[in-house]
């Protein structure tokens, strides 16, 4: 993104642009788990031991643990406190903007951890959107960023479906304004708010910018759609450098990309079922006749019947 042109911010930190070099580019190695939750609880709670994946399931609870499920991500952080006996990063004069975890501060807004605490004064402080929406010049620029937003989904979803794109995903449903909050009101309320805390001389602030996260799933990691809403969140980290500058006290800047993407079909797509029909045909539970139907239904079932010794359906052989 930053060779083609569709970062000059970050180009000019890297000194790609002639100038000199304010920021280098180095490579990070994540654990097993190399998904959000896991890479941000470590680095804002210093521990993430037992989150194997995005999502999984505790055989001691019988639940399914998903990282950005508000009670998942309150139980992790909790577990993390625990284990490490320390707040977290944040925990002096720190501020926590738009992630999964609150990294011990005081200051939090669109934290995720904290979202199903009661409503109280405290909570409500928390909450961002009040500080940001107050001010009717963002209120009035941001829905209108909104709508905008929703729009060019459809329209871009629509052109993929026509040229018949491949890998796609479903885009329909609410997911244009899905996409429309994390790339347009969850942008502008965190940067606001990371704004205000260098303002304010905050000791540390740690904010996750999910716009490009959110549309790279649906659309691609290198296509146009994706690379337009780089260029978008390149320009909100111009407006945090122009801040830094007038901040009271010095500030380094860390960009950091916590996973990569790749392009590939969804099993679903790929197989014509998906992976918990496979399992259920597998174990020979009913499965919907569509998902029977398919190859890849016919080979579990048969495998399973191999196994214990029953006859294998007719024609499987054949399909």
């Amino acid at each position: 993104a930053v060779d083609r042109g569709a970062m000059p911010t970050v180009a000019r930190w890297l000194g790609r642009d002639g100038s000199s070099a304010t920021h280098r580019l180095a490579q990070w190695r994540t654990d097993w788990s190399s998904q959000t939750g896991a890479s941000q609880l470590g680095i804002l709670h210093g521990s993430n031991h037992d989150v194997p994946a995005f999502r999984w399931y505790e055989k001691d609870s019988g639940e399914v643990m998903v990282c950005n499920r508000p009670t998942s991500a309150a139980e992790l952080q909790y577990r993390a406190v625990r284990r490490t006996g320390d707040g977290g990063l944040l925990s002096l004069d720190g501020a926590s903007r738009g992630n999964l975890f609150g990294g011990g501060a005081d200051e939090q807004a669109l934290v995720l951890s904290i979202a199903t605490r009661r409503r109280s004064r405290e909570t409500r402080s928390r909450s961002g959107y009040f500080a940001y929406f107050s001010d009717p010049a963002n209120a009035v620029r941001t829905a209108m960023s909104f709508v905008a937003e929703v729009c060019r989904e459809i329209g871009q979803s629509t052109r993929a479906r026509v040229h018949k794109v491949r890998p796609r995903v479903s885009r329909g449903g609410l997911y244009p304004f899905v996409r429309a909050f994390a790339t347009v009101v969850e942008r502008d309320v965190v940067v606001a708010a990371v704004m205000g805390d260098m303002l304010a001389g905050r000791t540390a602030v740690y904010a996750d910018l999910v716009a490009y996260d959110e549309v790279a799933h649906h659309s691609g990691p290198v296509g146009r759609d994706a690379a337009k809403v780089l260029g978008r969140l390149d320009r909100s980290l111009a407006l945090i450098e122009n801040v830094a500058e007038h901040a009271p006290r010095p500030y380094r800047i860390v960009l950091l990309s916590d996973h990569g993407q790749s392009p590939g079909e969804t099993f679903r797509a790929r197989y014509g079922l998906t992976l918990a029909d496979l399992v259920r045909a597998g174990c020979g539970l009913p499965v919907p006749r569509s998902a029977r139907r398919t190859r890849s239904g016919a080979e579990a079932r048969n495998t399973v019947r191999a196994a214990l010794h029953r006859p294998v359906e007719e024609g499987a052989e054949q399909q």
